[in-house]
C-alpha cells in the first residue's frame, strides 16, 4: 500500500512541475521572440494530452529559470 502511495504521489508531483516549468518556457520564450513564439499548451489538461511531444527545449529554458532565480537568490543573501 504504501509503495503505490508513493508512486502516486511522485507522479502527481512531477506532473505538476512538468506544467510549471513547461508554462515558465513558453513565457520566456513569448517574452524573448515579442509574441511571435506561439503555445499550443494553454492549459492542464492540454499539457497532459500532449505530454508526448517534443517540448525539451521549452521545458530546458523553464527549468533553467528558476536554477537562476536561485542561484541569483543564494548570491544576494551571501
Amino acid at each position: 500500500m504504501s509503495f503505490a502511495f508513493d508512486l502516486f504521489i511522485w507522479l502527481m508531483v512531477e506532473t505538476i512541475l512538468g506544467f510549471f516549468i513547461y508554462s515558465t518556457g513558453c513565457t520566456i520564450l513569448k517574452i524573448v521572440t515579442f509574441g511571435k513564439f506561439k503555445c499550443d499548451i494553454t492549459d492542464y489538461v492540454s499539457f497532459k494530452a500532449n505530454k508526448a511531444k517534443n517540448v525539451y527545449l521549452i521545458c530546458v529554458f523553464g527549468f533553467s529559470f528558476y536554477v537562476l532565480l536561485i542561484g541569483f537568490v543564494a548570491y544576494m543573501s551571501h
